[in-house]
């Protein structure tokens, strides 16, 4: 499996009930197929770009991130 970031956000001020700001949602290249998902494996964001590899989470993080950047 080859998974990408296709574009992102970086949401630091959530709206109520959702934790962990700042926090990545991305559109994911999951082998030509796009889905949305939060990424976790950063600090503040500003090392997130378009086209890093990610790899899938065995499980979802405490925040319910499903794919880090590695």
């Amino acid at each position: 499996m080859s998974a990408t970031i296709h574009t992102y956000t970086i949401v630091r001020t959530p709206p109520r009930g959702f934790d962990g700001a700042p926090y990545c949602v991305a559109i994911i290249d999951v082998d030509g197929k796009l889905e949305t998902a939060r990424v976790s494996g950063y600090t503040d964001g500003t090392e997130v770009n378009i086209g890093d590899r990610l790899r899938r989470l065995e499980q979802p993080d405490e925040f319910g991130a499903v794919y880090a950047l590695q």
